[in-house]
């Protein structure tokens, strides 16, 4: 389920090397994340309490249940799971779940992971980027049964995700919805909705693009603010969905982040 894009708070320890890799931390670090968000919480101010319980609170079950982030060495072949690997231009999100293997480039000069537990936040050039996928059994289970295609598939699960956010927030969203397509010719769906007055000292609007990868629906979230437009967020999120690469088996991070310092593009 889509969280509000939250409050950052960023990772001071990120690595900065070519081809490091950050990825979920064990039980012990997650628990330490966990204090330390709830810390956080009594300090924020009033207009975003309501976004970062939102952001906190645990939602319907989806794919995605990510972790947040630390440096590590990779020492497996195969993770299973996320991670992500500095590159020259910013870093490359690897993704190893569910029968699903991707990875896509996300671009920036200074680009740090947000300290969630349950969720993938990055913040990008002060651009907070959320990434997510949601089973398409979870809001469509009859899709395959109705033959719908991607364009119906979208609209559906951004139905279903605007009116879950609609309940949490106690007050009627406007949806401005923007057709678009992938590079590669796919179907692609742009939408957002302001926030509502009183919650909207920092966000004033969320931005979402999704697109159907075999049995899910990839979501990238991110927000417009006061110095960010709403126009330059939607570019933001075309540009880094349109990075996306399939792999037919799960990816070798190590082997890819050894590629990656020793200059090969990935």
């Amino acid at each position: 389920m889509l969280q509000l894009t939250p409050p950052c708070s960023m990772d001071s320890d990120l690595n900065t090397d070519l081809g490091s890799t950050i990825a979920p931390p064990d039980d012990a670090t997650k628990t330490a994340l966990s204090q330390q968000s709830r810390s956080l919480m009594k300090i924020i101010t009033t207009s975003l309490i309501l976004a970062a319980v939102l952001f906190s609170m645990t939602v319907r079950a989806n794919a995605t249940k990510a972790a947040s982030y630390r440096v590590i060495d990779v020492t497996s072949h195969q993770e299973e799971g996320w991670a992500a690997i500095k590159t020259l231009e910013g870093l490359l999100f690897v993704w190893n779940l569910k029968g699903l293997y991707f990875t896509l480039a996300i671009k920036g000069k200074e680009i740090k992971p947000v300290n969630d537990p349950d969720h993938i936040f990055f913040n990008v050039d002060g651009r907070v980027l959320q990434i997510q996928l949601a089973s398409i059994k979870d809001f469509a289970p009859d899709a395959e049964q109705k033959k719908l295609d991607d364009k119906l598939i979208l609209a559906a699960h951004r139905d279903w995700e605007s009116n879950y956010i609609e309940g949490l927030l106690k007050s009627k969203l406007r949806v401005q919805t923007f057709n678009a397509k992938l590079s590669n010719g796919g179907a692609a769906l742009m939408w957002q909705y302001d926030m509502p007055e009183g919650m909207n000292a920092e966000s004033k609007k969320q931005l979402y693009v999704t697109a159907v990868k075999n049995d899910f629906v990839l979501m990238l979230n991110s927000t417009a603010t006061a110095a960010l437009s709403d126009a330059d967020g939607r570019k933001f999120l075309m540009d880094t969905i349109a990075t996306f690469k399939p792999s037919p088996t799960p990816i070798d991070v190590k082997q890819l982040s050894e590629s990656i310092r020793k200059g090969v593009a990935p």
